[in-house]
């Protein structure tokens, strides 16, 4: 199985990279946005009031990141889901993340 590292970008600063199985970005958006969005839509949200809700929350992580700050592991897995959904709202750009192909270093021949 192929693995990937998915570094995240936002508003120019690295903020975390993460490990998936795919370099799809719909299966990793249906695996840690989707239920966010529609359980937004279920409390009665707008489009409008979460993409402030996720934008909100990615600022303070971004705020925490530039001032070197101690981020707990479920904030960024937040962060992910937030950061998805803002990028399926169309409110990130497409080249603010990337996939990278994680490299399998070779075995060592035993003589």
């Amino acid at each position: 199985m192929t693995k990937y590292y998915l570094h995240l970008d936002y508003k120019d600063l690295y903020i975390a990279k993460y490990k998936t199985t795919t370099d799809d970005f719909q299966s990793i958006y249906k695996e840690v946005s989707e239920h966010i969005i529609k359980d937004g839509f279920k409390h009665g949200f707008t489009i409008q009031k979460q993409i402030k809700k996720y934008k909100s929350f990615c600022d303070e992580i971004y705020k925490q990141k530039r001032h070197c700050e101690k981020i707990r592991a479920s904030d960024f897995r937040m962060f992910l889901s937030c950061y998805f959904a803002l990028c399926k709202l169309n409110q990130i750009k497409d080249y603010e993340y990337m996939f990278l192909k994680i490299k399998r270093s070779k075995p060592l021949c035993q003589e």
